[in-house]
């Protein structure tokens, strides 16, 4: 199974859409960085999702023939009502540990936590097993301020880390499960149990459907 993407990007919206601007950015940045190297593609929703709503049908299958995961995390992200991001984040967590049992360095995970806002509310489930990175001093209410500028050094190192990963799978990319099209996320049930995990603190609700983040919605 050879991979269409090096990585899909995880990210929450915030409210009001406040963060796709800077997640936009980022992802200008890192696409730079990652299309001098490789002529794979990085996932991102509102490239390849057209309007409606998000489906298993669609976001299963590209996560699953995606190498790696980049979370960019706020508080939002293990938001407790809407579980987008914890079913997609499962999912690659899930790949990962195929994955890894296939590499020699098992060390080197195949997920990049970006931490944006909520330093001290990185979740230890997540931060005692991997590096993460911490962009947190970018001003939100500074139009001006351009993530890909103020972290260029950073997103380089992130982007050649993902490419190395990527490589050293496509190399194995014969001995990996190869039906991606039947790949589905976790159920809604399955997040609320995991966020509920990862948190460590019972929720009462999950909705059950969630909006994509259109073209519309998620300014290029």
């Amino acid at each position: 199974m050879a991979f269409d993407y090096c990585c899909f990007v995880s990210y929450p919206h915030g409210q009001g859409d406040v963060l796709v601007p800077f997640v936009n950015d980022f992802v200008d940045g890192l696409k730079t960085e990652i299309g001098a190297q490789t002529r794979k593609k990085v996932w991102i929703d509102y490239e390849f999702i057209k309007g409606g709503y998000r489906l298993d049908e669609e976001i299963g299958p590209d996560l699953c023939r995606s190498a790696c995961m980049i979370l960019l995390y706020t508080p939002l992200y293990f938001d407790t009502e809407h579980t987008y991001c914890a079913r997609e984040l499962k999912a690659m967590q899930e790949l990962e540990e195929q994955r890894l049992q296939l590499l020699k360095d098992k060390g080197k995970g195949l997920i990049v936590p970006v931490i944006l806002r909520g330093q001290k509310r990185f979740p230890k489930a997540l931060s005692e097993k991997r590096m993460c990175y911490e962009f947190t001093g970018i001003e939100f209410n500074n139009p001006e301020e351009k993530i890909r500028v103020k972290y260029a050094k950073q997103i380089r190192e992130i982007a050649e880390y993902i490419v190395e990963r990527c490589e050293l799978l496509d190399e194995i990319a014969g001995s990996l499960p190869a039906d991606c099209e039947k790949f589905c996320l976790p159920s809604p049930t399955d997040a609320k149990a995991f966020v509920e995990m990862v948190l460590k603190k019972a929720i009462t609700e999950v909705a059950v459907q969630f909006v994509v983040r259109t073209e519309e919605a998620s300014p290029v």
